[in-house]
């Protein structure tokens, strides 16, 4: 995240508008320092391990693990793709739905096609940061059931990849 100021527009603002959009500006530039301290902190986590990222970073692994757990609790997710399964709902299929005019199949296969292809370019790794259970007390009382069903967590810039992409390729606004 690029954090740009155009001053000569804030200077045309009153004194007291310029005063709340520069503390609107702090505020900002605070998010996008905290959002990145958690993406460093969650990387070194899946590279190095919790105790090595805390020795690093010289912060404790506790806070490895809550800095590491806020980015990824901050990432869209991707249900799986299982085809001929129904498919659960999240953001992204409905904003592709929303922007392209799809039908919740045609989308989800059409997110699934551009996230493969990320994929192949990215690796795995850096494009899907987790994978979690859609459903993790199903999962724990039958844990030899192999119909088992995944969110995927990626990141949001491929997120954003996608429905951009989608978006062009559909001719939608």
């Amino acid at each position: 995240m690029a954090l740009t100021i155009d001053w000569t527009q804030h200077d045309q603002l009153s004194p007291r508008e310029r005063y709340a959009a520069a503390g609107a500006l702090i505020d900002e530039a605070k998010a996008a320092a905290a959002a990145r301290r958690e993406r460093i902190a969650h990387d070194l986590q899946q590279e190095h391990g919790a105790p090595d990222a805390a020795g690093i970073l010289e912060i404790s692994d506790k806070r490895i693990y809550q800095l590491a757990a806020r980015y990824r609790d901050a990432q869209p997710k991707i249900c799986d793709n299982d085809p001929g399964r129904s498919i659960t709902r999240y953001d992204l299929l409905d904003e592709v739905e929303d922007r392209c005019g799809l039908g919740t199949r045609e989308a989800h296969e059409a997110i699934h096609a551009h996230l493969e292809q990320l994929i192949a370019d990215d690796g795995e790794d850096e494009v899907v940061i987790a994978r979690v259970p859609i459903r993790p007390k199903l999962e724990d009382a039958n844990p030899h059931d192999v119909d088992r069903r995944q969110w995927l967590i990626v990141r949001r810039e491929y997120a954003e990849t996608i429905l951009e992409a989608l978006t062009v390729e559909h001719g939608a606004e």
